[in-house]
């Protein structure tokens, strides 16, 4: 039994760093719709929030792999202008949309069914957010995704990426540190979380 789950993860993280985009989809679509991310539709409180609040500025945010939207709608609505969700599941991107119409937050934001790779931004944001979303991009890609995503940072804009499980992720911190001005760091033991500032 134990074994049988240990292949379906690795499967799992197989198909979500390296298929296609219409397999990845299907694959959130199908996670999203049967309550396996139910447990990140409320999160209000969580230490994500501190630091957008900080760098937004009361600009612009754009949110890769935003999943059913709760940093949209728990984010406090005086710290930013306007939002920008980007997500490969149009099941998560339903569930984002519902949660903006309850929170009365449609003139803020928009949510756009994507993949990272195949998405270009049409603004400048202050901030490009990737919360508990980039360890789904290939290693060997993040660098480059980053930078692309850079050209779309505004004069004085961050990446703020949040990491759980932080151990298991230090490529990831590598790879940041190594590319890019990292601005602050935060972490936390419980949960175990990881939060990168850079430019």
């Amino acid at each position: 039994m134990q074994f049988t789950q240990k292949a379906r993860n690795i499967l799992r993280a197989v198909v979500q760093r390296h298929s296609t985009a219409g397999m990845k989809k299907r694959l959130w679509d199908s996670e999203f719709s049967g309550g396996r991310w139910d447990c990140l539709d409320n999160t209000p409180g969580d230490c994500i929030y501190t630091f957008l609040e900080k760098y937004a500025r009361k600009g612009s945010i754009l949110d890769l792999g935003c999943g059913s939207g709760n940093t949209a709608s728990e984010l406090s609505d005086a710290a930013y202008a306007d939002y920008v969700g980007v997500d490969i599941s149009d099941v998560a991107i339903q569930k984002a949309i519902s949660k903006t119409r309850e929170a009365q937050r449609e003139n803020k934001h928009r949510f756009v069914q994507s993949e990272f790779f195949s998405f270009v931004p049409d603004k400048y944001y202050d901030i490009v957010l990737f919360r508990d979303s980039i360890y789904y991009v290939p290693l060997g890609r993040v660098t480059a995704m980053l930078k692309r995503y850079a050209n779309y940072l505004s004069r004085d804009g961050v990446f703020v990426v949040r990491l759980w499980g932080s151990e298991k992720n230090q490529s990831i911190i590598d790879l940041i540190t190594a590319n890019f001005t990292v601005l602050e760091t935060y972490s936390q033991d419980n949960p175990k979380t990881m939060i990168l500032v850079f430019r």
